[in-house]
């Protein structure tokens, strides 16, 4: 079934735009209607109601926080029958409460549904489900929210949250004018600025984190505390890692045609993320598409220290691409909104200027976008990797990406929130499953040394991490410290 592009899309929009919450609803809320909602829904934002993707494309995960170490998940249908109810796994949180979650299962597709979770004494706002297309969707693309906590400055996290609800708000009338609806919402990592569990409670305070799946990937900033390891509490189509980080790990999910690899590349072991990609291609062969999200730049935006780090990064990272013929890797960190061109062996092989359409290109296009609350202005220009990147835009207004997925293409297009531009754009054909990739292997030597090197840097990355959260009073086993 394609995407309806048609008055019926805006409407489905309109439903989720206005009916999604109680208190936090994802519709456009003035700024003073959010600072008086904030005040008023304390408990609701405490507990952090959040959805996630699961593996299967009619699924999904719902978390929460709660005082009780049991809850369950009540769905129910468009006429207000119980489509079911669904018990929730409590993990314990340093903070001594819970974080729930319940696996909701059965969705139809093209159906909307309510749910409510219950824990303890409490039942929360309700909110929707929305309908959705697998076979050709729409993405929102964010990354470096940096939902802040200011010991000086109480509002500030209510105010980051709010340039986040306005960003999603900004890019789902985007999409509605566009026909179409945000069916996924893909985050690059630094959610948090401190990795604090009140940080992530108003990263999910809108509306949308509650009704459109959610996923996130582990930045530099999350790894500051140990709290995004129960925010995200359960985590899915892993496999066993040597080495890991203690906040969370690699996950993959599938959408229509598309197979999405979220990694912690905070995490250097390239074993161990070679052996995530290899199971997650080889479980799913009929994904055309092949999407990579991690926290770190590679190639633009650099700084000395910046680019010392992402040359390690690069050696890791590019033959894994280049192996299991990645199509597009979404990226941040650096700030700094760039297109590549198609690199392939960490070389271009092929150029991609504003607006290029690219049928079955021979390499892989790295896609970086700037902050939310942190953006970088001119004084920030630092100097970009000229031969690697096709498009560069430096702005400090709020940057989102609109990605369209189908079958025979993926169409990205990004704006700033402010000025309703759009910044860049590019759209990537493939005319069969393999594309232009010729899936080459590096040197027989050159895995086994970089696996060995990396393996032994990581664990003395996790060593200073380890120190560091027990600096800040966490209780954390040695061996789950260091190895995760």
């Amino acid at each position: 079934m394609k995407k309806l592009r048609t008055p019926l899309s805006v409407l489905l929009a309109a439903i989720l735009l206005l009916s999604s919450a109680v208190c936090f609803n994802a519709s456009a809320l003035e700024k003073e209607v959010w600072d008086t909602n904030w005040a008023e829904n304390t408990a609701e934002i405490a507990a952090a109601v959040t959805m996630t993707p699961a593996s299967n494309d009619t699924d999904r995960y719902i978390s929460w926080y709660s005082a009780s170490d049991s809850g369950t998940v009540t769905v129910k249908n468009e006429d207000s029958s119980t489509f079911g109810t669904f018990e929730a796994e409590a993990v314990a949180t340093p903070q001594g409460d819970y974080r729930l979650v319940a696996y909701i299962s059965g969705l139809e597709e093209g159906k909307t549904y309510t749910y409510t979770c219950q824990s303890g004494d409490r039942t929360s706002a309700a909110y929707t489900i929305a309908a959705y297309d697998t076979d050709s969707f729409t993405a929102v693309y964010v990354s470096d929210i940096h939902v802040s906590y200011n010991e000086n400055n109480s509002d500030e996290i209510r105010d980051n949250a709010y340039a986040l609800n306005e960003t999603l708000t900004t890019a789902a009338n985007k999409a509605a004018a566009n026909g179409s609806t945000l069916d996924l919402i893909l985050s690059g990592g630094d959610q948090a600025s401190e990795g604090m569990r009140v940080e992530y409670e108003g990263l999910v305070a809108n509306g949308f984190m509650k009704t459109i799946p959610f996923a996130p990937c582990i930045g530099n900033h999350d790894r500051k505390s140990v709290d995004y390891r129960y925010f995200n509490a359960i985590q899915y189509g892993t496999v066993d890692m040597a080495v890991k980080s203690y906040v969370g790990t690699d996950y993959w999910f599938v959408k229509g045609d598309v197979l999405f690899m979220v990694m912690d590349s905070n995490n250097i072991s390239m074993g161990d993320h070679e052996k995530f990609v290899k199971k997650a291609v080889s479980e799913n062969p009929d994904a055309k598409w092949r999407v990579a999200i991690f926290h770190h730049d590679l190639y633009s935006g650099r700084k000395p220290n910046r680019e010392s780090e992402n040359q390690w990064l690069r050696l890791m990272w590019a033959p894994i691409a280049d192996k299991y013929g990645f199509d597009l890797c979404l990226l941040g960190h650096s700030h700094y909104y760039t297109i590549s061109n198609v690199l392939y062996n960490n070389k271009p092989v092929s150029p991609v200027e504003n607006n290029a359409t690219i049928t079955d290109p021979q390499g892989t296009i790295y896609m970086v976008t700037g902050s939310i609350n942190r953006p970088r202005g001119e004084e920030d220009d630092i100097g970009l990797r000229e031969a690697d990147i096709g498009h560069a835009v430096l702005t400090t207004e709020k940057i989102y990406n609109l990605i369209d997925f189908s079958e025979d293409s993926i169409v990205l297009k990004s704006y700033t929130v402010e000025s309703d531009e759009c910044i860049g754009s590019v759209t990537i054909k493939k005319t069969t499953n393999e594309g232009g990739h010729s899936y080459s292997t590096p040197a027989a030597w050159y895995y086994p040394l970089v696996k060995v090197i990396s393996a032994i840097a990581g664990i003395i990355n996790n060593i200073g991490r380890y120190y560091d959260n027990t600096q800040l009073g966490f209780d954390i086993p040695l061996f789950d410290g260091i190895f995760g």
